[in-house]
């Protein structure tokens, strides 16, 4: 049907035209003018976070929490093909494509996030780690279901970019062998991770060494996300030719964050205690290390505030998709 309007649109304007002149021959008729093509204005960063918060998460917020499952043998054999691990690191966009679910980090909770940083350190690097970013989204996630006494927990970051430009995303975990307890902000986040030494973890990394691989990734170490495409791009979808990063990012949680789940156990759903965060509360504080230097090098950069409330959806779940970002070769 739409099709058939637009094929004919085109013919009843002219016929409009035809009609007004009245008797008078074909070669007195004026030609048409084309009228402009309409564009949509470029939407800000802002913009489409308001969009995908408002019209996405936010009402498709679950009246009942899911439980929280871990990955299946079906879901591990999923992982173990290439075909379907490679496509972490090159789909592109904010949403699944159509078929695809998550297998690990299935279930967690979306919040949108301000990244601060210091007047102090905005001279260290270039972009993103330079002017920060006032229009982000978070996804709090655990790899797994808990066991009595570990967990998994992970945080996606979405940021948003003005104009056509693609969202930019960061990974960052404490370990893929996870931690021991269920405070989710017990341990500090980075996007470098020790090699894991339970079975699960390194069957994981091996997989997506492999993907990785195929993809071309300069290093295909999955326990290495490269932070380029952040020094590289500014909020207003400027970039930067001649760019600095840092090699590492340490997201420390604060004593604020930390007392939330001081005494969490695996009877806890760590989606309930994240809903009770306050807007404005700052969650991480965030720290930078050259490769090669001890933790106690680390400077300060900057801080991650929470700007809503901590929400669980289905579009969280079943749709919100993080790029996997590593350099290529």
């Amino acid at each position: 049907m739409q099709l058939y309007k637009n094929k004919m649109l085109p013919r009843l304007i002219g016929l409009f035209a035809i009609a007004a002149t009245g008797c008078q021959s074909a070669d007195l008729v004026a030609p048409l003018a084309h009228a402009p093509t309409r564009m949509m204005p470029a939407r800000t960063a802002c913009q489409k976070v308001d969009s995908m918060w408002n019209d996405k998460i936010a009402p498709s917020r679950y009246d009942q929490l899911p439980p929280l499952t871990s990955p299946g043998i079906f879901d591990l054999l999923k992982l173990a093909s290439s075909s379907f691990s490679v496509k972490a690191l090159t789909a592109e966009g904010d949403e699944l494509e159509e078929g695809r679910r998550k297998l690990i980090h299935a279930f967690g909770a979306e919040a949108r996030l301000r990244l601060v940083i210091s007047p102090a350190a905005a001279g260290d690097y270039t972009g993103i780690f330079r002017s920060g970013a006032e229009c982000m989204i978070g996804r709090f996630s655990l790899a797994a279901k808990s066991t009595a006494t570990t967990s998994i927990p992970g945080l996606a970051l979405k940021i948003f970019i003005d104009g056509d430009q693609p969202s930019i995303n960061l990974h960052l975990m404490h370990s893929l062998d996870g931690q021991a307890g269920q405070n989710y902000f017990a341990q500090t986040f980075s996007n470098i991770l020790p090699p894991p030494d339970g079975f699960p973890g390194r069957l994981i990394a091996s997989l997506f060494a492999r993907s990785a691989v195929l993809f071309g990734a300069k290093d295909p170490n999955p326990g290495r996300l490269t932070l380029e495409h952040l020094a590289g791009t500014l909020p207003n979808g400027n970039r930067i030719p001649v760019f600095k990063a840092p090699y590492q990012l340490l997201y420390k949680p604060t004593a604020q964050a930390h007392a939330l789940m001081q005494g969490a156990n695996a009877e806890d759903d760590f989606r309930l205690k994240l809903a009770r965060l306050s807007i404005g509360q700052v969650l991480y504080d965030i720290y930078t290390l050259a490769e090669g230097e001890p933790a106690e090098n680390a400077r300060f950069l900057g801080q991650l505030v929470l700007a809503s409330h901590v929400v669980s959806s289905h579009y969280g779940d079943e749709n919100l998709y993080f790029r996997h970002n590593m350099e290529k070769q």
